[in-house]
C-alpha cells in the first residue's frame, strides 16, 4: 500500500497550478531587473550627454569691485577648475574688477559691450550705496533681493594721537559740529589742533564717505530701526547737515580715502595736519597698514550705529542673462560662501563666514555692537546724489 501512494505521487509530480505561479514570478522578476537596468542605463546616459556638454561651453560673467575683484576670480578659477555643467552645459566664470559708477551708468543705461566688455550675469560692488541706486532707477533687472558676500565696517582713519584722545568721546553725530566749531577737538584735550577736518573722498572709497554720511543722517534725522527712509534723507535738517559737512571737508588726497592716510600722519606733525580724519572701511585701513608695528594712522570708531560695505551680490535678470548663467551664478555664489572658499577673502580683513587676520596695531576688529539699519534703497540713492554730488 505504501508502495503504491509513493508512485502515485511521483506520477502526479508539481501541480499545473503551481508551475504557472512560480513562472510567473520569473517574469515579474525579469520585468522589474529589466526596467532597473534600462534606467540606469538611461540615467548613465543623460551623465555622459551632460559630461559632452551638448549645449556647448558658457562663460558666466561678474563684475565685482576692486578691493574683492582678485580673491573672487581665485575661488572662480577653483569653481571652473571641478568642470560645473549647468542645463547641459559646461561653464566657467570669470571675474572682472569694475568701477562703480561705469558699471551702474551701463545697467541703468545702455550696456556697450565693445568698451565694458561682456554684460554681466551678477555685480558685486562694494556696498549697498551702488546697489541701492541701481534698484531705485531700475529695479527690473535684479533678481531678488542682494546679499552680502563678505562686508567691512566704515571707521575713521586718524593719528594715533587723536585715537587715544576721542575714543568712546565721539559719535557720528557731532561729527558735523566739529567740523563747523572752532577750536573743536580742543575739548580732547588736543590743543591746537584747531576743528576737525574730516576729508571726503570722492573717488576709491568713496563708499565709505557716503556711507559715513548715511551714519549721520540716520542720528540727525532720528531713523527708526527699519532704517532711513526717503522722508528722513530729504528732511530740510538731514540735507542741510549734510551739504554743510560736504562744503566743510577738504579734499581727498587724489580723491582717495587711502592716499589720504599719508596726508593725516603729517610728516610728523598730525596737529598740524590739513587732514585729521578720513572715513574708510576697516578693511582698506588693515591693508594698509599691516605690516607697519607702529602705523601713522589708526582706526576710530565713532559711537552710534555703525555703517557697513555689505559688498551686495546682485543678481541680474533680462533678456541678456540666461537661464543657464542665471543658475550658474547662483551655483557659484553657493560654492563662494562655503568656508574653505570664503577664507580667500576674509584674511585679506573681510569679515565673512570664515576666520578673520589677527589684531593689529591699527585695526582691532571688535565686533560691531549696533549696526546701521539699511535706509531704502529710495533714501541711499538720495544720500549718494547728495553726498557725491554726481
Amino acid at each position: 500500500m505504501g508502495q503504491h501512494r509513493t508512485d502515485e505521487t511521483r506520477r502526479r509530480g508539481i501541480s499545473r497550478g503551481l508551475s504557472l505561479t512560480i513562472l510567473a514570478v520569473i517574469v515579474v522578476v525579469a520585468l522589474v531587473v529589466g526596467w532597473n537596468l534600462l534606467g540606469t542605463s538611461l540615467s548613465d546616459d543623460g551623465d555622459a550627454a551632460a559630461r559632452t556638454c551638448v549645449e556647448g561651453e558658457q562663460t558666466v560673467t561678474v563684475l565685482a569691485d576692486a578691493d574683492i575683484a582678485t580673491p573672487l576670480a581665485t575661488i572662480a578659477q577653483a569653481y571652473s577648475a571641478t568642470r560645473p555643467v549647468v542645463r547641459d552645459a559646461c561653464v566657467t566664470v570669470t571675474v572682472r574688477p569694475s568701477d562703480p559708477k561705469t558699471t551702474l551708468e551701463g545697467l541703468t543705461g545702455t550696456w556697450d559691450t565693445a568698451s565694458m566688455g561682456a554684460y554681466p550675469a551678477a555685480w558685486v560692488p562694494a556696498s549697498s550705496v551702488w546697489s541701492a541706486q541701481l534698484l531705485a532707477a531700475r529695479s527690473a533687472i535684479v533678481d531678488g533681493d542682494p546679499e552680502s558676500l563678505v562686508s567691512s565696517p566704515v571707521v575713521l582713519a586718524v593719528a594715533p594721537e587723536f585715537a587715544r584722545a576721542a575714543a568712546g568721546r565721539v559719535s557720528w553725530i557731532e561729527l558735523p559740529t566739529l567740523q563747523r566749531n572752532d577750536n573743536s577737538l580742543a575739548e580732547f584735550g588736543l590743543r591746537g589742533w584747531g576743528s576737525l577736518q574730516m576729508a571726503r573722498a570722492s573717488g576709491p572709497g568713496s563708499d565709505a564717505t557716503v556711507l559715513a554720511s548715511q551714519a549721520v543722517a540716520t542720528e540727525v534725522g532720528r531713523a527708526t530701526a527699519n532704517g532711513l527712509t526717503v522722508a528722513d534723507a530729504q528732511s530740510r535738517q538731514v540735507t542741510s547737515t549734510l551739504l554743510d559737512l560736504r562744503r566743510r571737508s577738504p579734499v581727498a588726497t587724489d580723491g582717495s580715502a587711502e592716499r589720504t592716510l599719508t596726508t593725516i600722519a603729517g610728516n610728523g606733525d598730525p596737529a598740524g595736519a590739513a587732514v585729521h580724519a578720513v572715513p574708510i572701511t576697516e578693511q582698506a585701513l588693515y591693508a594698509a597698514t599691516k605690516d607697519t608695528a607702529q602705523p601713522s594712522v589708526v582706526e576710530l570708531r565713532p559711537q552710534g550705529t555703525t555703517p557697513t560695505a555689505d559688498h551686495p551680490v546682485v543678481d541680474l535678470t533680462g533678456p541678456q542673462v540666461s537661464a543657464t548663467q542665471a543658475e550658474a551664478v547662483a551655483a557659484f555664489f553657493r560654492f563662494a560662501r562655503t568656508p574653505d572658499q570664503l577664507r580667500t577673502i576674509t584674511t585679506l580683513g573681510f569679515r565673512g563666514g570664515a576666520s578673520l587676520p589677527t589684531r593689529t596695531a591699527a585695526v582691532s576688529f571688535d565686533v560691531t555692537a549696533t549696526p546701521m539699519p539699511a535706509p531704502e534703497p529710495a533714501a541711499g540713492a538720495a544720500i549718494a546724489q547728495l553726498v557725491l554730488g554726481g
